[in-house]
């Protein structure tokens, strides 16, 4: 059984063999649409942190590749210790192979003209990132025009002079750029190259700022295609860190993308399923001696539930699935696992660690996890969560750790379901939940020799959960 899991394999010549979650449909759709653009051109892959941007990026790649594009692949978030993204990203170009002769001498000669020129905007810096942060990035000719209203006389004949070397400096670059990008087209010029950025979400906020306006003034180049897989809502945070909350981040950011795609959500049962296979707990629950079967679809059904109801990203439930892969490798073959109470506890030890530990140890009970579970299970046309939270329900009380508080709640519920058997009662929707409640408690306690220990389920969980907080 594993407690990690490895990068997802994205084979160049099969990009789908792995694909456990679906995303060729979606991958296929966004290659088919990027192989009708000319460039210059950027695309915005926009789906929050932790859910599988990067690997679908991968397989859009390795797609892309079999159609016979060429790419590169930039992970801005590693980049970021850098000043200036403009020297990596052209360092990102220049790791491109050309496999034609020819064509590879020629693009050789424009990337020495690239880096170059590169160094020099990089050191002398265009007169828009010189004012990032203090106001937002304009077009060049703006900003020479706001440089000579502060200044007078020779000074401003200084910087007029300054400008104009930049912007010189700025044609050269994107003339040897378009260069570079022409070469790596010789053998089929009707497709673009593709330049991948990932992670930009996870940035230094000015790092990500200045990034995007490279992107915009510098790289606007024919024939020269972006894909930026963002998280949106956190760059348009990034985006107010750097500029203030006053600024409509939405606005601005939509002034760097020409089309913005969403990626579809992964259902919580597939991905569930998927990540019970991937580490291999599957296997491990269909090696139980008791019910291993029965566990294993009580785990799935309860934590998918959940994971559905708190919204979880994916990152989020392969750190859960983790913590139960820990819990189950702790738990002997003879001993049952209570499944259920698990995918509660590595859930709630994640969101709420005050309530974990409180659940824990006695000091809050059953009613106050229902409450914070809030309109989970509600809506009994949604056959899982509700019978998810009447079977956390039943668990919670019978193994409440404070014997005094579980005694009552167990006498209150037998007495409340006893009194609904007199003849000709109506049956509030209340009492028929205390009812099946009850009827799932007592399913629960029978067969054992002992109750459920809570606290000791719990102490697995906290102790399995450190595991992957140390990922």
């Amino acid at each position: 059984m594993k407690f990690r899991l490895e990068e997802i394999e994205v084979p160049e010549d099969e990009p789908f063999k792995y694909d456990a979650l679906n995303r060729q449909p979606v991958v296929e759709f966004v290659r088919d649409l990027i192989k009708q653009l000319e460039g210059p051109f950027v695309l915005a892959l926009d789906s929050p942190w932790g859910t599988g941007k990067t690997t679908v990026v991968r397989m859009l790649r390795a797609s892309l590749k079999s159609e016979g594009f060429a790419s590169v692949y930039f992970n801005a978030w590693k980049e970021d210790y850098v000043s200036d993204p403009l020297i990596a990203m052209v360092a990102t170009i220049d790791e491109l192979k050309v496999a034609d002769p020819e064509a590879g001498k020629r693009f050789s000669e424009r990337m020495t003209t690239l880096r170059r020129v590169a160094s020099k905007v990089a050191k002398r810096g265009v007169v828009a990132a010189v004012k990032l942060g203090t106001m937002n990035a304009l077009d060049l000719d703006e900003v020479a025009e706001d440089v000579l209203s502060s200044a007078a006389g020779d000074a401003a004949d200084d910087l007029v002079s300054a400008f104009k070397q930049e912007k010189k400096s700025l044609e050269h670059f994107r003339e040897a750029l378009e260069g570079a990008v022409k070469a790596v087209q010789s053998e089929d010029s009707s497709k673009p190259l593709v330049f991948f950025i990932d992670e930009l979400d996870r940035c230094r906020p000015t790092f990500a700022i200045e990034l995007l306006e490279r992107v915009k003034h510098l790289f606007d180049v024919k024939n020269l295609v972006f894909v930026l897989s963002v998280d949106k809502k956190q760059l348009e945070a990034i985006t107010a860190a750097v500029y203030g909350e006053r600024i409509d981040a939405s606005d601005y950011l939509r002034r760097f993308f020409e089309l913005e795609f969403g990626i579809p959500a992964v259902s919580a049962e597939r991905y569930t399923s998927t990540l019970l296979s991937r580490y291999h707990i599957t296997e491990k629950f269909a090696q139980r001696k008791n019910g291993g079967e029965t566990e294993r679809e009580e785990f799935s059904e309860t934590f998918s539930a959940l994971a559905r109801h708190f919204e979880l990203s994916l990152r989020m439930m392969d750190r859960c699935v983790t913590s139960m892969a820990v819990v189950l490798s702790q738990t002997p073959d003879g001993r049952t696992l209570d499944p259920s109470l698990v995918a509660l506890l590595v859930i709630l030890r994640m969101k709420d660690r005050d309530l974990f530990t409180g659940l824990a140890n006695g000091r809050v009970g059953p009613d106050d996890v229902m409450k914070w579970l809030g309109s989970f299970g509600a809506d009994q046309s949604d056959y899982s969560s509700h019978e998810a939270s009447l079977w956390l329900e039943a668990y919670m009380r019978i193994s409440d750790p404070n014997s005094s508080r579980r005694d009552a709640e167990m006498i209150r519920l037998r007495d409340q379901v006893q009194s609904k058997a007199l003849e000709g009662q109506e049956i509030s929707p209340k009492l028929q939940r205390l009812s099946d409640v009850y009827e799932r408690c007592k399913q629960i306690g029978s067969g054992r020799t002992g109750r459920i220990n809570l606290a000791t389920v719990a102490a697995k969980v906290d102790m399995a959960a450190m595991v992957g907080d140390e990922r």
